[in-house]
């Protein structure tokens, strides 16, 4: 199924209407290009911050890992996405990639969506202290969580890889990604938002029980591991409320909307607000950075020595008097 997540086609019979939706056509691809620039160096300098000290062994950071592999992934998609809407929505490759850029889309998505979720739960564990240990917190159970997400993840993509994504949309036009009007859509988009709203709850959940945990009487001075906690976790789920959010808000009224063939005619307020929200949702893959940046500590003091050691080696600088580095702790990331 194919709920036309990067956009939507504007209206027309081919041959007979051409593309003026400036939202999609204008703006998103800026906001992609945006992304793109920033997000992709973003989320590769934070892999590099979260690799540099050697054995992953903690469960939060595998989970940050991954979030961050699903951010790089979503940027690698943008290249294709950008010249697409600029074109007007004329697809110039073929089926194959068609499908593969749709899959990838989903795949990083929603597989975000669930570290996300996963993060805000170990967080949420790590502040309550439970006298069990739970499978989520340990390394391994962290290893199995991240692949059964980039499993379900999978699973959400699936669909996009086995049915045609491609179709004449105007005189000379191909679009990609784009079917309207089919009652598995419906189906497909509904359990889209059931997915995206039992990921927001448990954001919300673990976010509310840390902030009352930390409000306590007993937890007059909460130590800085679990204000970091309460950070990152209010940082997730701002990032749900600003970018996740709104795209899943309208993409049911959006598909359920839409007739079986496209119509002649400028686009709808439905139409707007679902490219302004596919435009939000982009945002995603560059805000998870920052939230990195203000919700760990540690991580601003290894993001310095990251970069330093990435400014050194682009201006091949051997000569310059080596200084001992300071040995990053696995417990970084972790309480």
């Amino acid at each position: 199924m194919n709920s036309s997540v990067p956009g939507l086609l504007p209206a027309g019979q081919p041959g007979e209407c051409e593309p003026s939706h400036p939202v999609q056509f204008m703006l998103v691809p800026a906001v992609y290009c945006l992304v793109l620039c920033v997000g992709l160096p973003g989320n590769l300098v934070a892999l590099l911050v979260f690799l540099q000290s050697g054995k992953v062994r903690k469960a939060i950071r595998i989970y940050l890992i991954n979030l961050t592999l699903a951010d790089i992934l979503f940027n690698l998609t943008l290249p294709l996405w950008i010249p697409y809407y600029l074109a007007g929505g004329d697809w110039l490759l073929s089926e194959a990639a068609c499908r593969l850029a749709g899959a990838t889309y989903y795949l990083a998505t929603y597989s975000a969506v669930t570290f996300m979720a996963l993060i805000s739960f170990n967080r949420f564990c790590a502040v309550r202290r439970a006298r069990r240990a739970l499978p989520l917190t340990g390394r391994r159970g962290a290893a199995l969580a991240c692949a059964l997400a980039w499993l379900l993840g999978l699973g959400c993509a699936a669909p996009t890889l086995a049915t045609q994504q491609t179709f004449p949309a105007r005189a000379g036009a191909t679009a990609c990604f784009e079917q309207h009007g089919l009652g598995r859509q419906q189906a497909y988009a509904y359990a889209m938002v059931g997915f995206f709203a039992a990921a927001f709850l448990v954001v919300l959940g673990t976010y509310v029980s840390i902030a009352r945990a930390l409000s306590a009487p007993a937890a007059l001075s909460p130590g800085s591991h679990r204000q970091q906690a309460r950070a990152m976790v209010l940082g997730m789920l701002l990032v749900f409320v600003v970018c996740v959010a709104p795209y899943h808000l309208t993409l049911a009224p959006w598909v359920g909307s839409q007739p079986p063939e496209p119509l002649c005619g400028p686009p709808t307020t439905l139409d707007v607000l679902h490219a302004l929200s596919v435009a939000l949702l982009s945002l995603n893959s560059c805000l998870d950075p920052l939230v990195y940046c203000f919700s760990i500590r540690r991580f601003r003091a290894d993001l310095g020595q990251t970069l330093r050691k990435i400014s050194c080696c682009l201006l091949l600088s051997p000569q310059a008097p080596s200084r001992p580095v300071p040995s990053v702790r696995a417990s970084s990331f972790a309480s």
